[in-house]
């Protein structure tokens, strides 16, 4: 089963809108550092550039990851990424699921809503 972006059209609570400039680059260069390990780390920060950073919230009980990109206490995007998006142990289809993490956090900003990340990889 391929990978399912899903805009859930739920608002982001606590939602800041970056700054054109330098607030959005730091969110997009942020962003752009996710790797596949990172989606099965702990709660806490995985990656910082400028003022924002991208925090692992934690899991739901069904080990969804909930992945968000904050400014100091305000989020600028979340995202849901399926437990069975981090199943994959192929290197080709790991990348895959970072570069579609990538996308739904950077669709996330966007929009100003949350998004998931669903499917099944070999």
């Amino acid at each position: 089963m391929p990978l399912i972006k899903t805009n859930t059209n739920n608002a982001i609570r606590g939602r800041i809108t970056p700054n054109r400039g330098e607030q959005q680059n730091d969110c997009a260069d942020v962003i752009a550092q996710i790797t596949f390990a990172d989606l099965g780390r702990g709660a806490g920060t995985l990656h910082n550039v400028g003022v924002a950073r991208v925090d692992m919230q934690g899991r739901t009980a069904a080990g969804d990851a909930n992945i968000q990109v904050q400014i100091g206490k305000g989020t600028v995007a979340a995202a849901m990424i399926s437990n069975s998006v981090q199943q994959t142990t192929d290197p080709a289809n790991q990348r895959g699921a970072a570069n579609g993490t990538i996308s739904v956090l950077n669709q996330s900003m966007d929009t100003g809503t949350v998004w998931t990340l669903t499917g099944t990889l070999p």
